[in-house]
């Protein structure tokens, strides 16, 4: 790097320019100015190091303000609000290829940044981390860790699933002996009764190291990073001066509660005195080339960091000059930036296609209606909407891949008949794979006629059947704005399931008129189940909204009736409710008015959410009496841990650290230690015993460990231990 300096075209002018003058001048005052000279060269030093000191703080508040940028990117992500969703809407999103996709994505995180090592999003009420290398759940995250960077990761991972409240910090404390390259910057994403997403973002010092190297002058040996309370964080050596000759530098954190101590050493230059010209000259001549050195690599330091900067994100070669390199790594960004923009306008085009299927499938509310009517290419609520629903017949005798080129060609000619559809029509989209069949949307600005839905239907089947395609089309009936895309669609997929003829093209027949969504009634019996009365009310309350709107007749309020008493009735049957409580549920009561079927199936859904939440707590307290006593009892097995706890308890891992930490009054890691290290003082004091059997008494599964964890205890060494309180220290060697 410093051949590249000095070969710089910038730097050499301003290093031949400051040589000049620099020589001139010292040349004419040297002989009165002998006496100020240190004194002057000291106060410059001074500057050059409070210089380098600001440089380091930026160069480190940007580390972490880097770092901290990815948790706000991962808080910010669909994925990431999904996944920590407490119901199972979003399931379907995470297939397979959906899992490698984002941990595809955290990869790419971890590129993109020089700073950033390894990402792991916790999901602990999941029991669940994903990582750019794949999910993984807590117990093989803490092998994956152990394996990947050489640390013991259980008490690490049980503060942090622990805490509670929103928290965002380095935490180093259990990785600075066993690895000492690696600094932890932990965020909680998401604050409910306790974290349900956890950024961990791994640092790697090599490369603050190595950074911070290529920004700081010679004179800097080391930086120590410390909290606010005066606990270091990091301690990087940049070389070894002597310690006696060192001048250190503090400032504080722009960003953080963090505090830099910079260490320079103090390079001593005495003043060059002599009779003779030569001695003089010579003089000149070295202190004039040391100060233009000093000022050219200041005056270019700026220029040299975007260099640096621009040639290891870009690999681009400097050789031509510093200004061409710089404007063509800026030619690039304005690439880079155009390529990003035509890949946001693609992930816009597929959120807008699941918003249509949404539609379809009933998801439907005002914030939906929003962001469709504020997309260029969507509906609006100020036109008639059909649907087209097309079952292809398949032939079984076909391979599955004979099956799947099949499909893709019938879509490719099915997109082309939408497309001259879209030329006579005002709007048609076309929507695939939605629940097994293909859907068409056709919009009008007005309500059509039967006739003209039929003639549309029967033109894209004839031009199928030319493809040799053979399928059926259901018309579902027209109807207006959004909501009616989905009455259209169901009312077409309702005549699919139930029409036994043989026509090729058939008009949907008229459904009952009420709001009740297979996807809501899912939801209503899912409330229930959890005892969440406050969500039953909601589902009841958008329910009877819905329906309020469409001013059903007294035969569909009855339906309505039926329909929320066969579901509480399901409900009360899979809660196993004794046969007397089962009775209450099994009858619709006659109600006329919509509003009191909705009041009366909201006291009978609180009767069953109290019956549930009874239940749930009287599990709970059965959990927190066994779990502390199963502990109490299995305390120095070695095998004892969350993960086997909540197998044993059929619960997830977060939520046996949340209740053994209520009952016990302490963390679950940290309460067996103080149990096994009690024991193993006792035993330490006992003629004829060593550590290795002591460490296997207590439920250690090696020395070193449980050397580890006596140290962290007790403050010393389990020999000191014993030789202090009047035990054998033979025994412990």
């Amino acid at each position: 790097m410093q051949r590249s300096v000095l070969h710089s075209k910038s730097f050499q002018r301003y290093f031949l320019t400051y040589a000049a003058i620099f020589a001139a001048m010292i040349f004419i005052s040297i002989l009165l100015l002998a006496r100020t000279t240190n004194m002057e060269r000291a106060r410059a030093a001074e500057q050059q190091r409070a210089l380098q000191t600001e440089k380091i703080s930026t160069q480190l508040d940007d580390m972490w303000k880097s770092a901290g940028s990815v948790g706000e990117l991962l808080n910010n992500s669909s994925w990431v609000e999904k996944y920590k969703s407490d119901t199972d809407v979003f399931d379907a999103d995470f297939d397979l290829v959906s899992r490698q996709e984002i941990s595809q994505t955290l990869q790419n995180v971890c590129l993109s940044s020089t700073v950033v090592q390894d990402i792991g999003v916790i999901y602990p009420r999941k029991d669940t981390v994903i990582t750019p290398q794949g999910w993984f759940d807590l117990k093989a995250y803490q092998t994956f860790l152990q394996r990947r960077h050489l640390v013991e990761t259980e008490d690490f991972l049980d503060d942090v699933l622990g805490m509670t409240g929103g928290f965002s910090k380095l935490y180093a404390e259990d990785f600075a002996e066993t690895t000492p390259d690696t600094l932890v910057y932990v965020s909680q994403l998401d604050i409910l009764d306790s974290p349900r997403a956890i950024a961990v973002i791994y640092l790697d010092k090599s490369v603050i190291a190595r950074q911070l190297q290529q920004i700081s002058g010679a004179q800097v040996c080391a930086v120590r990073i410390a909290n606010a309370a005066g606990d270091t964080r990091m301690q990087l050596t940049l070389a070894e001066p002597d310690p006696d000759d060192i001048v250190t530098m503090q400032v504080a954190s722009r960003n953080m509660l963090l505090n830099y101590e910079i260490s320079f050493e103090n390079q001593r230059m005495p003043f060059m005195q002599g009779a003779g010209g030569y001695l003089l000259i010579s003089g000149v001549a070295v202190l004039s080339m040391l100060l233009a050195y000093a000022l050219a690599k200041m005056q270019y330091s700026p220029v040299n960091r975007l260099m640096r900067m621009l040639t290891a994100k870009t690999g681009v070669n400097s050789q031509s000059g510093d200004m061409d390199t710089i404007a063509f790594c800026i030619d690039n960004l304005f690439a880079d930036n155009e390529s990003l923009k035509k890949m946001v306008t693609s992930y816009r085009q597929t959120l807008n296609r699941q918003q249509v299927v949404q539609l379809l499938r009933g998801y439907f509310n005002e914030d939906v209606a929003r962001l469709m009517q504020g997309s260029d290419n969507l509906f609006t609520e100020n036109f008639v909407y059909a649907v087209l629903v097309l079952q292809r017949i398949k032939d079984n005798r076909e391979s599955p891949d004979e099956q799947a080129q099949e499909n893709a060609r019938y879509i490719v000619i099915l997109q082309h008949i939408v497309e001259k559809l879209c030329q006579e029509q005002n709007h048609c989209e076309l929507v695939e794979q939605v629940d097994g069949n293909t859907a068409v949307i056709i919009e009008f600005p007005a309500m059509p006629d039967r006739d003209a839905l039929m003639a549309i239907a029967e033109t894209v089947h004839a031009a199928l059947a030319e493809q040799d395609i053979e399928c059926r089309a259901f018309v579902g009936r027209p109807c207006r704005g959004l909501a009616g895309i989905s009455t259209s669609y169901q009312a077409a997929a309702e005549t699919m399931q139930t029409d036994t003829g043989h026509h090729t093209v058939v008009y949907a027949q008229p459904q009952m008129e009420y709001y009740y969504p297979i996807e809501w009634e899912s939801r209503l019996m899912t409330a229930v189940q959890d005892g969440n009365i406050i969500q039953v009310r909601s589902i009841l309350h958008h329910l009877y909204e819905e329906n309020r709107r469409l001013h059903l007749s007294a035969p569909l309020v009855s339906r309505i009736s039926l329909l929320l008493t066969e579901d509480l009735h399901r409900t009360a049957v899979s809660m196993e409710l004794a046969p007397e409580l089962l009775a209450e549920f099994r009858e619709p009561h006659p109600a006329q008015r919509l509003e009191t079927v909705f009041a009366t199936a909201e006291k009978t859904a609180e009767i069953l959410c109290a019956e549930a939440a009874r239940r749930k707590e009287s599990a709970a307290d059965n959990v927190n009496r066994s779990l502390v006593e199963y502990v109490n009892t299995h305390i120095f097995d070695p095998e004892l841990s969350l993960k086997q706890l909540g197998d044993e308890f059929s619960v997830s891992t977060a939520s046996v650290s949340r209740i053994f930490k209520k009952s016990a009054g302490e963390n679950f890691y940290h309460y067996i230690t103080q149990k096994r290290i009690a024991r193993a003082q006792e035993l330490l004091l006992i003629q004829g015993y060593c550590p290795a059997q002591i460490a296997e008494a207590v439920g250690y599964d090696s020395e070193y460990s449980f050397k580890r964890a006596f140290v962290r205890t007790v403050g010393m060494a389990p020999r000191d231990y014993c030789a202090q309180n009047g035990g054998d220290p033979a025994a412990t060697s």
